[in-house]
């Protein structure tokens, strides 16, 4: 029997689409951190463009809160791509709800019977 070795190039890589999924994702909650890193600093939200520029050197907390932020928002937006892999609806037929169960907003007749509140002769006044 004989071992075959894969190779995974760049080129390779690419034309994998569920790796194309991930890259596309991985830039766009790039971007998204990035816009919100430059949000935090243009609306100055607690007080850190001012800590910021006034550090010593700038560059480590910038640089940390950037990594954190591309961390965590990229995950999420990976994450909800592949969260929303699914099947295809190639049946032509009307797609699939996303919240089945909810009711259809019509209201639902409901018996409730009515039961008087008494005190018992030991209890008191309440």
């Amino acid at each position: 029997m004989k071992d075959t070795i894969v190779n995974l190039g760049p080129v390779k890589l690419l034309k994998d689409p569920f790796f194309r999924l991930l890259a596309i994702n991985a830039v766009a909650g790039f971007c998204i951190a990035m816009l919100v890193l430059a949000g935090i600093f243009w609306a100055n939200i607690g007080n850190l463009r001012v800590l910021v520029s006034t550090a010593e050197d700038p560059f480590l907390p910038v640089l940390m809160l950037a990594f954190g932020l591309v961390i965590t928002l990229g995950s999420v937006v990976i994450g909800s791509a592949i969260m929303l892999l699914g099947e295809r609806n190639s049946s032509g037929g009307t797609p699939r709800k996303l919240f089945p169960f909810f009711p259809t907003g019509s209201p639902l007749p409901v018996r409730a019977e009515a039961r008087r509140r008494t005190l018992d002769s030991g209890q008191g006044t309440p």
